[in-house]
């Protein structure tokens, strides 16, 4: 029997370190009505008690306890407390009729491949009885996602569009509602929700940030940080529990990139193992074609897509926990501080995408196929602009400035990023711009952007400072040129033009006020070799347009690595 989607009683993790005893639990129930209830192998209870009003405990594994809490009960207390009303679901299929059944198959041909945080079998088989088995928030959730991809059913594409607004507004009513008996769909419909594009001019931070955080706190409620692997519950819930337990860890790392926050989960308090293929519940022969025979995603790499955003997660987090805490922004402030705990962070994203499966190389197109890479190799870029700008702080930061032929080299570095960084825009694809993007891609675009303006400004010779400028010139334009394929695009452009990009592109270096270290840092870039560096031959100067070099994509990733293991110098990085 399922713990996190039953029927009638929602599940409660009791804590070891809460009110309740596990010992006295043991030797003392409180009453019948608290009685544990031990799973078997197939997840029954052996004392199950399904009456109104009667709370059990749920004995999974060893040490692993819930209390399983009839709706009644959370329904009476809600009410009573906050008088809020129960959404209609006929009133969420009314919005979409008849077209329900033609947006559940746009869900699971174009979203769900990459964001598998669904059971498929399980969903497709209550909605074909009949929709009113399905939640009301997670309906309204899925409906409102794939209202986007409107235009790849042949038969909707000559109706009117529903109202996606109406729709996010019954769901997030909804959501709110089934937070106090909360399942597993309660986080699925939340997370659909956080996906939406997001309006510069109207983004509700604070709202996505505190909605993220409450999604998370149920997670935890639900047990979904802990290890489910040996849980008496059906195989197929386990791989569930885990690929939403990841998108949540998704979601905290990115959401806590862009919005410059903290983690709000903790590796020390986090058990879930890594994805494996056994974990997903759908093959290739499951996928959903349309009808028409194209504009559909493919199972398996949306499988490897997930896997390997659970990866960078799990990196993201740490170089905003090692880099961007508190205490390390506080503490870490040294350019050798900084090497010395981004060298590894670096080294694990080089390793990652030198690891990465070939079916995600951003080359990768098939006919008639949309590619799910886009957003990886965006998210990557962006996690190491956080982690290279770090160390550019140190560096400008530094009093005692730093060694000028160490300088040299992390600039040349960056300069390599930063074409890399707009070589990547500018591979970007209808197949790529019309796939699924998670919900940091224009705040990543942000970051990016930022990162170039940042080198440009920090720039030591006029040389280095106009192939930033064309540079930040270029990655404008083809942002401007997919502006229509992505609702992303629109809002990183309209969100650097409100933070200063045309005063940073405008900004001119004021050379002369450069400290010493930076003055020789300038004349060793100047005096330079020309090896045939792409950096200093990928804009042509005639006419401002990219030429043909390839993006270098293990360059873009690995932190010094190569270059710092040739320089004999010392680690202590201060100028002398």
């Amino acid at each position: 029997m399922s713990l996190g989607l039953e029927k009638g009683r929602s599940s409660e993790l009791i804590g070891l370190g809460g009110e309740h005893d596990w010992q006295l639990l043991h030797t003392c129930p409180i009453g019948q009505s608290a009685s544990i209830a031990t799973a078997d192998r197939n997840g029954l209870d052996a004392t199950y008690q399904h009456a109104s009003n009667i709370r059990t405990m749920r004995k999974v594994h060893e040490g692993i306890l819930f209390q399983m809490t009839p709706d009644a009960v959370s329904s009476q207390h809600a009410a009573k407390n906050l008088m809020q009303e129960e959404v209609d679901i006929d009133n969420i299929e009314a919005l979409v009729h008849p077209h329900g059944p033609a947006l559940v198959n746009l869900y699971f041909r174009i979203i769900h491949p990459s964001f598998p945080i669904l059971h498929k079998e399980v969903f497709i088989e209550k909605y074909n009885r009949t929709y009113r088995e399905i939640v009301p928030h997670l309906l309204a959730a899925v409906y409102a996602l794939a209202v986007r991809w409107w235009a790849y059913d042949a038969d909707l594409l000559l109706e009117e569009k529903v109202d996606e607004d109406a729709l996010v507004r019954i769901a997030s009513q909804s959501v709110q509602t089934a937070m106090h008996h909360p399942r597993l769909n309660t986080i699925q419909a939340g997370l659909l929700l956080l996906q939406r594009g997001r309006d510069a001019s109207s983004a509700d931070n604070s709202w996505t940030w505190s909605f993220t955080a409450s999604l998370i706190g149920l997670g935890q409620h639900l047990g979904l940080h802990l290890d489910c692997i040996a849980w008496a519950i059906p195989d197929w819930e386990k791989g569930l529990r885990r690929r939403l337990a990841w998108a949540l860890f998704i979601q905290d790392s990115f959401s806590a990139m862009v919005f410059g926050r903290p983690c709000l989960i903790s590796m020390r308090d986090w058990a879930v193992a890594p994805l494996q293929t056994c974990d997903f519940s759908e093959n290739s022969p499951d996928e959903v074609a349309g009808r028409d025979g194209g504009g559909s995603s493919s199972i398996e790499n949306g499988k490897l897509l997930f896997m390997e955003l659970a990866k960078l997660s799990t990196i993201t987090a740490r170089v905003l926990q090692q880099l961007y805490s508190v205490q390390a922004l506080a503490t870490v402030t040294e350019p050798q501080q900084v090497l010395a705990l981004g060298k590894p962070l670096g080294n694990d994203l080089a390793d990652l995408l030198k690891n990465l499966p070939p079916n995600l190389n951003i080359e990768n197109l098939q006919q008639g196929r949309l590619c799910l890479s886009g957003f990886f190799h965006f998210a990557l870029q962006a996690t190491t602009a956080v982690l290279d700008r770090r160390m550019l702080w140190a560096i400008q930061r530094s009093p005692a400035g730093v060694d000028s032929q160490f300088a040299q080299i992390f600039r040349t570095a960056l300069r390599q990023r930063a074409y890399n960084l707009v070589q990547l825009v500018s591979q970007l694809q209808p197949e790529h711009m019309e796939a699924f993007w998670f919900f940091a891609a224009g705040s990543c675009g942000v970051i990016l952007g930022c990162f170039l303006a940042l080198l440009r400004v920090t720039s030591t010779t006029l040389e280095e400072s106009d192939e930033l400028k064309g540079l930040m010139n270029e990655f404008e334009w083809q942002l401007r040129i997919k502006v229509r394929m992505g609702k992303w695009v629109l809002y990183t452009l309209a969100r650097l033009k409100t933070l200063g990009w045309d005063e940073w592109k405008a900004l001119e270096p004021d050379f002369d006020a450069i400290p010493g270290d930076r003055q020789r840092l300038g004349a060793l870039q100047s005096n330079a070799v020309d090896t045939g560096d792409p950096a200093h031959s990928l804009l042509s100067a005639k006419n401002n347009e990219s030429s043909s070099v390839p993006l270098q994509e293990n360059n873009s990733a690995t932190w010094l690595t190569e270059e710092l293991e040739d320089l004999e110098i010392p680690w202590d990085l201060g100028g002398t």
